[in-house]
């Protein structure tokens, strides 16, 4: 009798577990609406990055004025990770804990998703990036997160390999800081140079986030003969050593990633003639003001009058494009677990917004492959797949 007692016990505990299973993973779904977390940094030294996630809140908002997705709307719950991996993580257990999302579209520091990572694989609920390009994030693969940009290492092989089309390149110099988000980018393309070419980078420079003058690292670069110069920087280092460029007549190519924004940089700069030499990673489709770029900037200007739409507002949208059609294929029963095999199952999804289409598996979470590189010619943005 005690025996029965005991396995009626268990039947009801595994009743209750099962049950507790089966509401998490419909957390943040009802009859109506789709809890979505956004998370991007807002304000601090990184704002700029920001500016994606107005592109990222316009496709939603789209969405649920043309009736949702199976019925549902989209609700969105924005919070501000300032780029700093503790208020991202506080942010992070406030949308899961608090707020009980459905899924988050979120993450444009690396240093922030990587912070993240333990969690993301702990709650096990889906998180689809937003800009973060460090291969960390999806190597190795973590079942529900996925990164919707180019990683860093594919970043960095493009821009070398563009830097050898240019004729008689011999010599590259690379500056960047010494966090974890400068090596991320710099070892890479380091390694390519030596691995597919046979050459040894000339200079390694560190200029760290906060540095106010370039002056040592210019004469650096000037004394050892450089070629091209490979900067993994951020927005206002870069704009520091772009005016010290242009005040010392170093006129050397200078490459950048995608951390970095043409229309953006000319701006902090002040002087057009300093950014004429700037080459950046470029991931999108088209030049900024071309036709299939403008009807991308007029649907954020339409939910959002007052934003000023640059490069950086677009490099969100390919993940929300891709989160969104994983969340239409999931079908009108919605999981998690259903989200998470519709995501896996994304192939050659073109977005109409990246230069290169979106592919998942349950073992590549790393979803974009290519990309190009951008400059000024004139006051007109090119976009260039070989140096000319």
């Amino acid at each position: 009798m005690r025996h029965i007692r005991i396995a009626a016990l268990l039947a009801a505990f595994g009743m209750t577990f099962g049950a507790t299973a089966l509401a998490d993973s419909t957390t943040g779904v009802d009859k109506d609406k789709i809890k979505i977390g956004i998370m991007g940094p807002m304000s601090g030294s990184a704002a700029v990055f920001g500016k994606a996630v107005f592109g990222v809140e316009a496709l939603y908002r789209r969405v649920n004025d043309e009736g949702g997705i199976h019925g549902r709307k989209i609700e969105l719950i924005r919070e501000d990770t300032a780029c700093d991996p503790a208020r991202g993580l506080g942010a992070y257990r406030k949308l899961v804990s608090q707020d009980q999302v459905f899924a988050i579209n979120g993450g444009l520091c690396s240093s922030v998703v990587l912070a993240l990572k333990p969690e993301i694989i702990k709650s096990n609920i889906p998180f689809v990036t937003i800009g973060a390009v460090a291969g960390g994030i999806s190597n190795p693969v973590a079942p529900t997160l996925f990164q919707s940009v180019t990683t860093g290492e594919e970043v960095a092989r493009t821009m070398i390999d563009f830097a050898m089309t240019r004729p008689g390149t011999k010599k590259i110099a690379f500056v960047s800081p010494s966090d974890e988000w400068g090596k991320s980018n710099t070892e890479p393309a380091v390694l390519h140079l030596k691995k597919k070419y046979g050459l040894e980078p000339t200079l390694v420079l560190t200029m760290e986030k906060g540095s106010s003058d370039a002056t040592p690292h210019i004469l650096k670069i000037r004394n050892a003969g450089a070629d091209v110069v490979v900067a993994m920087m951020y927005p206002a280092e870069m704009t520091i050593f772009l005016r010290d460029a242009y005040k010392y007549g170093l006129k050397l190519p200078v490459l950048a990633p995608q951390s970095i924004a043409l229309e953006d940089t000319r701006m902090r700069v002040g002087t057009a003639a300093a950014v004429q030499n700037l080459y950046v990673y470029y991931p999108y489709v088209a030049p900024f003001d071309s036709p299939a770029m403008k009807k991308w900037a007029a649907l954020i200007t339409k939910y959002y009058p007052d934003e000023r739409v640059e490069t950086f507002s677009f490099l969100g949208m390919g993940g929300a494009l891709v989160l969104i059609e994983a969340l239409k294929k999931a079908g009108p029963q919605l999981t998690r677990e259903k989200l998470v095999a519709a995501l896996d199952s994304i192939h050659n999804f073109e977005t109409g917004v990246l230069g290169a289409t979106i592919s998942f598996s349950p073992t590549n979470h790393a979803g974009v492959r290519g990309g190009n590189m951008a400059t000024f010619k004139g006051d007109k943005v090119v976009v260039l797949k070989a140096w000319q």
